[in-house]
């Protein structure tokens, strides 16, 4: 047995323990009072958020006139058709002990219509292969990158662009087509990156978005489990005691749990679904219901085109608070947000608190270790038949297949 449950049994009494659990609590206790002042006080709020917005501090801004102590309601009785199309991807990564350094990138490819019939549903998944990271840029040769990265890079894109022409495949059948990912729009990752791969990035993206913005689809991605705290970072600005929200000069040298915007002593950050949880039991927030729009300052947003601009609102899944985040041309359009909203709970609703067409994506694209090994045998028999360089696995892929006791 490769895991000693004993030790580990010894060691889980460590996790979670009443004063551990106690601790947490009054820490979201405290931080749920300062968003109910934060919300009572909203004037305030919003004219000590709008002075800091260009600080390098992220945080959420609200995004509408609306009252932020309002939940907006999905429509109960949603029955208008239209199509959901999502994507999600999956690779296999090149390995130094198999026969090539070639990798593969799978991306699951799903359309369900509702409310209309004759329309063909689609299950399918569009994989391409790569020899090297030469294949996805010719630049990487004169790149520090990882492999990893820079396949995660590629991945994400092939996500977007596959998803675009999923979309436009239905357009024919002129019913609303709303867009779904897993993940979030706001691709911090590619900070890691030189100038030339972001603008790159940004650049595909970009035309990507521009052709569902044209073709008037709006596009969403779900957070589930979401670690973001932009909500709580939010709430810092609301109770900083300086004129000007410099933490740097002001807080630099302070402990993170001696912070003055901290909401009590000893306090580490809850996430914002933690919070929002909170405020949707609270205020008996049904199912499909949802927050006010926020739009979020991150950093990497300042290389988007403003119709791209990340905004995000919460919403009551049926089984968690969920993130789901749209681009700024969805947030400023009533019909397309409305349609959205609409679209997910639905969604979730028949997926039991997850949207189906996301799960099923995965499933499309997800590939298992049985498909890596036919992968590399595919390979392999291609190779022999061209009589290429010779096959041969490292010793450590040989006695990992292989066990002697």
């Amino acid at each position: 047995m490769p895991l000693d449950l004993k030790k580990v049994i010894l060691q889980l009494k460590n996790i979670e323990n009443n004063d551990v659990q106690n601790l947490n609590r009054n820490r979201l206790d405290s931080t749920y009072k300062l968003l109910e002042l934060a919300f009572n006080n909203q004037e305030t709020l919003k004219a000590k958020l709008y002075e800091t917005q260009k600080s390098k501090f992220f945080f959420a801004i609200p995004g509408s006139k609306d009252n932020l102590e309002q939940l907006i309601s999905s429509t109960k009785d949603f029955s208008s058709p239209h199509i959901t199309v999502a994507t999600d991807g999956s690779q296999i990564n090149p390995s130094a002990h198999e026969i090539t350094s070639s990798f593969l990138i799978n991306i699951g490819l799903v359309g369900i219509p509702y409310f209309a019939k004759d329309i063909p549903v689609n299950l399918t998944s569009e994989p391409t292969i790569y020899n090297s990271q030469e294949d996805i840029n010719s630049k990487t040769i004169n790149e520090s990158m990882q492999e990893d990265d820079l396949i995660s890079y590629e991945r994400t894109l092939k996500e977007i662009e596959e998803i675009v022409k999923l979309a436009k495949s239905y357009k024919n059948h002129n019913i609303p087509v709303v867009a779904l990912l897993d993940g979030t729009l706001i691709h911090w990752h590619i900070e890691k990156f030189s100038n030339y791969f972001i603008e790159n990035f940004i650049k595909r993206f970009s035309d990507a978005m521009s052709e569902l913005k044209e073709l008037n689809i709006p596009i969403a991605s779900f957070l589930s489990n979401s670690r973001s705290n932009d909500l709580i970072n939010m709430l810092r600005i609301y109770k900083c005691p300086y004129k000007s929200v410099d933490c740097k000069k002001h807080c630099g040298d302070l402990d993170s749990k001696s912070l003055p915007c901290n909401p009590c002593l000893d306090y580490a950050p809850v996430l914002d679904r933690r919070l929002i949880e909170k405020y949707f039991i609270s205020k008996k927030g049904e199912t499909g219901s949802r927050t006010v729009l926020f739009k979020s300052n991150s950093k990497i947003l300042s290389y988007y085109p403003d119709d791209f601009k990340v905004s995000f609102f919460y919403m009551n899944t049926g089984s968690e608070i969920a993130r789901v985040e749209i681009p700024a041309y969805v947030a400023n359009n009533n019909s397309l947000l409305e349609l959205t909203h609409n679209a997910v709970t639905l969604q979730c609703k028949v997926g039991f608190g997850y949207p189906v067409t996301l799960s099923e994506a995965h499933l499309q694209a997800v590939v298992t270790k049985a498909d890596r090994q036919i992968f590399y045998d595919l390979i392999k028999e291609q190779m022999l038949k061209g009589k290429q360089v010779s096959v041969k696995l490292s010793n450590k892929e040989l006695k990992k297949r292989v066990s002697f006791v």
